[in-house]
């Protein structure tokens, strides 16, 4: 019953989460309630449909049908994704991108010539990480909810920016990619090092170490 329930409200976070804040959908709501009173009824959704997922899945992780199972080189790629999580969340205090929620300058720079939302990525690729490493139903409802919610709602708020803001945002879309180095491998922008902040890469670092040493100790699972 409990990982039935984690799988209902995960699904739920994931869906009204995508479906209120698509363009239609959200513009509608906004005309009737205002952005604020917007705001708020997304927030409330948002926070009992997660909140709900997070209770049922705090005492049922590595609970439900097994989906697949992992060989252990597949960690290293875990391990990648969640650094890089780590850091893409670091590095956005020091460089906020205009397509977030706060004004911030059109300007690729710093972790912005890795990928315009960096909040959205770092989420979604700690949770694929965790959808890789835990083939439970359960973790795979919980984890694959959320990483829905980082990476949709990227491609949702791009668009919205691109409506709100025009050529200057779509200059700046030209310029950098949603997916992590994507630009840069196309030769549209390039890695500066002197953008990166060394304090907030170590860190990033730092706080990767202590989280896989202490991950077996919190959820009672060691993390390989």
């Amino acid at each position: 019953m409990a990982v039935t329930m984690l799988v209902v409200f995960s699904v739920l976070f994931a869906a009204t989460h995508i479906i209120i804040s698509h363009g239609a959908i959200r513009q509608g709501l906004v005309d009737k309630l205002g952005e604020m009173g917007f705001r708020g009824v997304y927030s409330l959704v948002s926070l009992v449909t997660l909140g709900g997922a997070i209770y049922f899945y705090w005492g049922n992780h590595g609970e439900g049908a097994l989906l697949w199972e992992v060989p252990g080189w597949t960690y290293l790629i875990v391990y990648a994704l969640v650094l890089l999580a780590f850091m893409l969340l670091a590095l956005m205090l020091a460089n906020p991108s205009p397509a977030g929620m706060a004004p911030a300058a059109m300007e690729p720079r710093g972790v912005l010539r890795v990928t315009r939302h960096p909040m959205n990525m770092g989420v979604a690729c700690f949770a694929l990480a965790h959808v890789i490493s835990n083939g439970h139903l359960g973790d795979v409802a919980f984890w694959g909810s959320l990483f829905a919610v980082g990476f949709i709602g990227a491609y949702h708020m791009d668009r919205r920016k691109a409506r709100e803001k025009g050529d200057e945002f779509r200059k700046f879309q030209e310029q950098t990619s949603i997916l992590p180095f994507a630009a840069v491998i196309k030769g549209k922008t390039k890695l500066e090092a002197g953008e990166f902040s060394i304090l907030l890469l170590a860190g990033a670092v730092i706080g990767f170490v202590v989280f896989i040493f202490v991950h077996g100790r919190l959820f009672g699972q060691a993390p390989w």
